[in-house]
């Protein structure tokens, strides 16, 4: 069997979805839609991998890196002239070169497994996936005589009228064997409204060659649908999340709504947990068993335990043990770890901080870079001052402290065990365990001003 090259098609700017950032590299369901390209050939054996770029090039590669070789496409003239700045790459490369396109992120193993098979087994020059579309526009079509012997493609730009109705479709997947393909490509003309050199022109050289083409039919369209606009990104998107809102119903997660439920590919989630509709699950979460999560709550790379009840909250780069209740309006930042039996309620942000088994942070309270132990009860409106306008601060609460009502801990600071500050203190000094600390105006009460300030105003 012959060795292969991948080409992946990457250097349009992608026009037609009005945005200034290469196609590929849009966002699609979590991961930029060339990486779906990627995580197919990389479970495919192949010789070489090689993307051919140009808008923007260095996006893609900032990206990719130097996982892959690269071909620079610095005029947009089209795909054959995409392709042919491959040519020096491949000089001493003999086999076959499998075209990709970065823009259809759904081509499985599989399905190129079955093109290369059929490729090979008849020895063609070249063999294209065709795909049978209801809809067919956008697409160039397949020509093919009364005998249905193919004649080429046009595409869309260029299709006459009496041709528009055609329904098989070129997908933009080829093989081609490689001495052909370049051979071909040196003889391709721009006879076309755009001026462009396209890759369809060579089965129409090929065949007046009299060369034989191939060419197989998709069996499944979802995998061939390639992406253009802004709503070709947005189905796109729906599919992906459908598809693992499924598969997670089938592992016995409920799912309340699944039309209105966002969950990226590799979350993992337990059995009995419940996803409340409005809420939007990234990639690198993991959810135990037996959990509530949502409405309205943003999980972004969070490990949650078992038992966790989440509420209308946001959680990044954080861990949250078994049995903690979170929200309504709480923010977890990164690297917070909240333990067991914990409770974080409403309006409460935590940033880089330790929230020790049992304690209860309820209401309107910043603590971040803070240490705090087990049953601590941190009052309402308190805020941890970790921030001296050069470097951050940590502030430690050891277990069973109480920190009453709007508290302001001006951290560096240490509250010792079973230790109470009084409301509406300002802590600039440790506390020693079992101490009571108040810091703050004592209050005055004038007599009599209220009527002075009235007569004053007569």
């Amino acid at each position: 069997m012959k060795e292969t090259a991948v080409l992946i098609m990457a250097a349009g700017k992608g026009k037609r979805m009005k945005s200034d950032l290469p196609k590929v590299l849009h966002n699609l369901a979590g991961k930029p839609i060339l990486n779906y390209v990627f995580d197919t050939i990389n479970h495919f054996e192949v010789k070489r991998k090689i993307i051919i770029v140009g808008y923007k090039s260095e996006k893609i590669r900032e990206l990719i890196g130097d996982k892959i070789e690269y071909a620079e496409q610095k005029e947009q003239l089209g795909t054959a002239h995409a392709v042919l700045q491959t040519k020096e790459l491949l000089s001493d490369f003999k086999g076959n070169v499998l075209i990709l396109s970065g823009d259809v992120p759904f081509l499985t193993v599989k399905t190129l497994k079955r093109l290369l098979k059929y490729h090979q087994s008849n020895n063609f020059c070249c063999t294209l996936m065709s795909a049978i579309l209801k809809n067919p526009q956008g697409y160039g079509r397949i020509i093919r005589d009364k005998e249905g012997k193919m004649e080429g493609i046009i595409e869309e730009v260029d299709l006459p009228a009496d041709k528009k109705l055609i329904t098989e479709i070129n997908t933009g997947i080829y093989c081609f064997d490689k001495e052909t393909l370049f051979q071909a490509l040196e003889k391709i003309v721009p006879e076309n409204k755009q001026g462009e050199y396209y890759l369809t022109d060579l089965v129409k050289i090929l065949l007046k060659e009299g060369l034989e083409v191939g060419s197989i039919i998709a069996k499944d369209n979802s995998e061939i649908l390639g992406i253009n606009t802004q709503l070709d990104l947005a189905n796109a998107s729906k599919k992906v999340y459908q598809r693992m809102i499924q598969k997670l119903m089938f592992q016995g997660v409920s799912i309340i709504d699944p039309n209105s439920t966002f969950i990226e590919p590799g979350v993992k989630i337990g059995q009995d947990t419940i996803i409340y509709p409005f809420t939007i699950i990234e990639k690198g979460t993991k959810i135990g068993k037996s959990c509530l999560i949502g409405p309205y709550s943003h999980l972004i790379d969070a490990n949650i335990g078992n038992g966790v009840k989440i509420w209308a909250s946001i959680i990044e780069s954080s861990t949250v043990k078994e049995r903690v209740n979170i929200g309504p309006y709480t923010h977890l930042r990164p690297e917070t770890i909240v333990k067991k039996g914990a409770k974080i309620g409403n309006f409460v942000e935590l940033k880089k901080t330790i929230l020790g088994e049992g304690s209860k942070a309820s209401h309107l309270t910043y603590l971040g870079d803070a240490v705090i132990g087990k049953q601590v009860n941190i009052g309402a409106g308190t805020i941890t001052c970790n921030y001296d306008g050069q470097k951050k601060n940590k502030t430690v609460i050891e277990e069973g402290v109480f920190v009453g009502s709007n508290n302001s801990l001006v951290a560096p600071v240490k509250l010792g065990k079973g230790s109470y500050t009084g409301a509406g203190s300002t802590i600039t000094e440790d506390v020693p365990a079992g101490n009571l600390a108040i810091a703050r105006a004592r209050q005055k009460n004038i007599s009599g001003w209220v009527n002075r300030k009235k007569k004053d105003k007569k």
